[in-house]
C-alpha cells in the first residue's frame, strides 16, 4: 500500500488541469483500463477512489461536469436521514451515521458538525416520545460498536431552553425538544476531492465527454464509445468492466436488464433550495421543519457565519433531467413554512440570495410517496455484463462503492483484489485538521482577514496551504472577487490550476459556492472578473470569454426567474 507521506507529496504534482486535457483524451485512448466507470456524480467518484485504493487502473468519464448532477444539487449533508428512523431503515441509518462519523474524522475542513434542533408542539405531528426516542435511536446506531463517533451525543430542552439557544423560534405550542448533531458539506467539493484521492493513485478522470454506446464482443461490453464535447472527437476505451454510475440518467444507459430489474428503474423527485443571509433568516442552529401546508419534513440549515439554506422540496419530476429550475409555487411553498416557525424572519424575495434544483435518482418503489421511497441503493448486473450502481445517499457514497466491489468479487473478475470491511476508510490525502491551520497561517506571514482565513480552510484543507503560497508570490491575489463576500482570486487559480475545470460555470457553481453566496444581482460583476482570470489561464480570446460570461449569467437568470422585476 502507498504511504499516505508519498500521495501527499503527488497532492500538488498532478497535471489534472484544463490545460492538460488533450492529454488526458489521448491517455483514454491508448490505455486498457480495468474499470470504466460512466458518470462523475458522488456515486461513481467513490467507486473510482476504492477501485485505485484496491490497486486497479481506472478511467472516469462524464457527460457534464463532475457532480453536475444531484452530486452539486443537494441539502448539503453528510447526515444519517433521522427521518428515515420513523420509516424503518434502521441499517440505512446506521450505515449513513457511521460513513458520517468517519468523513468528520478523515476530513474535517469539509465535514463540519452543525447542532439540529427537533421541537415537538402541541397537537404537533409528533409527540414527546416520539422525539426522544428518535435522537435516542440516531445516536446508539451511530456510536454502538463504531470506531468513529458523533461530535456530540443529544440533549434534551425546555422550552425556556429552547428560546435561549433559538430566540426568534416560534413560542406558540412550543414543548421544548432535542438538539443533536449532524455535519454539512460542500457536496461538490467533496466529490472534486474523492475523485482526486483517485486521479492521485493513477485514475484517468474527464468531464464533457459522453459515452455514446458500448464496445462489445460475444455481446458481453469491453469498452465505451465516447465523444469529447469540448472539441466533438469520438473516440473508444477499452475495459474489462464498465460500471453505471450514472444517478438520474441510470435507465438510459441499460441497453438491457435482469427481469426484476422495472423500468424504468428510477423515479426522479425534484428538490429545491433557497439561499438567504442568515440576519434574513434568524436562525442560529439547525431546524427541523415540517411544512404548514403538507406536513412534509425540510430543514433551515446554517452554512458559516452568515448563511441560511431552506430545502428541500420533494416532488415528482418528468422534465428535462440536466436543468431543474426553481419555481414560484417551490420557493413559496418553503418560505410560507419557515415564516410560521420564525415569525420575523425577513423572506421576501429582494433578500433572496440564491436558489438551486436537484433531482433525487430514486428507485422505484410502487405504492410509496415522493418522501417515503426508501434511500438504499441497488448493484446489479446485466446479462451483457454492464455493472450498475444508483439510488442511495451522498453520505453513503463509500459504502455503496464498497458494496459493488463485493458484487465484483463474488464474480471473480479481479480476483487479486479482496479487500477487508471498512478498507477504505482512510484518511484523505487533502484533510487538514482545524488545530494544525493557525500555524500553517502563522508561518506562511500571509495576512487574510479572519473570515477568508476560515473560508479557505474549510474548502480547500491542504490545498490552503497551496493557496497561501500562491498569495506569496502575488499579493493581489488576495483580493475579493465582490466586496461583501469571502472568496478571492488566489482559490480561483488554484482550482484552474489543480483541478479540471473547463467552463466559468463549473467555477462558480461546482469548484467554488459563488453561485450560491453571491446575490444574483451582483452575479455579472462576478462573472466579468472570474472570466478574466480564466482568460488568462487558458488563453481565451474575447469571444470565448464573452461566451463563458453570457452561459454563467444565463443560468442565474433561470435561477430567479420567477422574481425577475420584482
Amino acid at each position: 500500500m502507498v504511504k499516505m507521506e508519498e500521495l501527499t507529496d503527488k497532492l500538488f504534482e498532478q497535471n489534472w488541469t484544463y490545460n492538460n486535457r488533450e492529454n488526458i483524451i489521448k491517455q483514454l485512448k491508448e490505455t486498457k483500463y480495468d474499470i470504466i466507470i460512466i458518470g462523475a456524480g458522488i456515486t461513481g467518484a467513490g467507486v473510482a477512489r476504492e477501485a485505485a485504493m484496491r490497486g486497479l487502473k481506472v478511467a472516469i468519464v462524464d457527460m457534464q461536469d463532475f457532480s453536475a448532477g444531484t452530486s452539486s444539487r443537494s441539502s448539503k449533508l453528510a447526515h444519517g436521514g433521522i427521518r428515515y428512523i420513523a420509516h424503518g431503515d434502521m441499517d440505512l441509518v446506521k450505515e449513513a451515521t457511521r460513513e458520517r462519523n468517519w468523513m468528520r474524522a478523515q476530513i474535517p475542513h469539509l465535514v463540519r458538525p452543525i447542532p439540529f434542533l427537533f421541537a415537538y408542539f402541541e397537537g404537533g405531528k409528533y409527540k414527546k416520545r416520539d422525539v426522544k426516542g428518535a435522537v435516542k435511536v440516531y445516536d446508539f446506531l451511530s456510536d454502538t460498536n463504531s470506531e468513529f463517533k458523533n461530535y456530540k451525543k443529544h440533549q434534551w430542552h425546555s422550552p425556556s431552553e429552547i428560546f435561549e439557544l433559538e430566540p426568534e423560534f416560534i413560542k406558540e405550542g412550543n414543548l421544548g425538544g432535542a438538539v443533536y448533531y449532524d455535519t454539512n458539506i460542500d457536496d461538490a467539493r467533496l466529490t472534486i476531492e474523492i475523485l482526486k484521492e483517485a486521479v492521485i493513485r493513477g485514475t484517468t478522470a474527464i468531464n464533457y465527454c459522453k459515452v455514446t454506446g458500448y464496445i462489445k464482443d460475444t455481446e458481453k461490453i469491453i469498452g465505451v464509445k465516447c465523444r469529447d464535447l469540448e472539441n466533438n472527437i469520438e473516440f473508444e476505451v477499452k475495459a474489462t468492466l464498465v460500471v453505471n454510475a450514472t444517478g438520474i440518467w441510470t435507465d438510459k444507459l441499460l441497453d438491457n436488464r435482469p427481469e426484476e430489474i422495472p423500468q424504468p428503474l428510477i423515479r426522479p423527485t425534484k428538490g429545491v433550495h433557497l439561499c438567504f443571509r442568515r440576519n434574513h433568516v434568524k436562525n442560529r442552529m439547525a431546524t427541523i421543519i415540517l411544512s404548514i401546508t403538507d406536513g412534509r419534513a425540510f430543514f433551515v440549515l446554517p452554512r458559516n457565519k452568515y448563511y441560511t439554506i431552506i430545502g428541500t422540496t420533494d416532488t415528482d419530476y418528468h422534465d428535462e433531467l440536466a436543468n431543474p429550475y426553481c419555481n414560484k409555487e417551490d420557493a413559496d411553498y418553503l418560505i410560507q413554512s419557515v415564516k410560521y416557525y420564525f415569525p420575523n424572519a425577513e423572506l421576501e424575495y429582494k433578500n433572496l440570495l440564491s436558489t438551486y434544483a436537484g433531482i433525487r435518482p430514486l428507485v422505484m418503489q410502487k405504492g410509496k410517496s415522493e418522501s417515503e421511497v426508501s434511500r438504499k441503493h441497488l448493484v446489479f448486473f446485466s446479462d451483457d455484463g454492464l455493472l450498475t450502481i444508483t439510488g442511495g445517499k451522498l453520505t453513503t457514497w463509500r459504502a455503496m462503492a464498497e458494496d459493488l466491489f463485493e458484487h465484483v468479487e463474488k464474480k471473480k473478475i479481479f480476483p487479486d483484489i479482496k479487500r477487508e470491511k471498512n478498507w477504505s476508510r482512510q484518511p484523505f490525502i487533502i484533510g487538514l485538521k482545524k488545530e494544525d491551520w493557525p500555524d500553517k497561517l502563522k508561518n506562511s506571514g500571509i495576512v487574510l482577514d479572519e473570515d477568508i482565513a476560515d473560508h479557505l480552510y474549510q474548502q480547500y484543507g491542504k490545498g490552503a496551504i497551496k493557496i497561501l503560497d500562491m498569495i506569496k508570490e502575488d499579493e493581489s491575489l488576495k483580493e475579493r472577487v465582490i466586496e461583501e463576500n469571502n472568496f478571492i482570486r488566489a482559490e480561483i487559480v488554484y482550482v484552474l490550476r489543480n483541478e479540471l475545470t473547463p467552463h466559468l460555470i463549473d467555477v462558480f457553481c461546482r469548484r467554488t459556492e459563488m453561485s450560491l453566496w453571491i446575490h444574483h444581482k451582483k452575479a455579472s460583476e462576478a462573472a466579468e472578473k472570474v472570466a478574466n482570470i480564466m482568460k488568462k489561464e487558458y488563453f481565451w480570446d474575447d469571444d470565448t470569454t464573452k461566451k463563458e460570461i453570457n452561459n454563467y449569467l444565463d443560468y442565474i437568470k433561470k435561477t430567479v426567474s420567477f422574481i425577475q422585476n420584482k
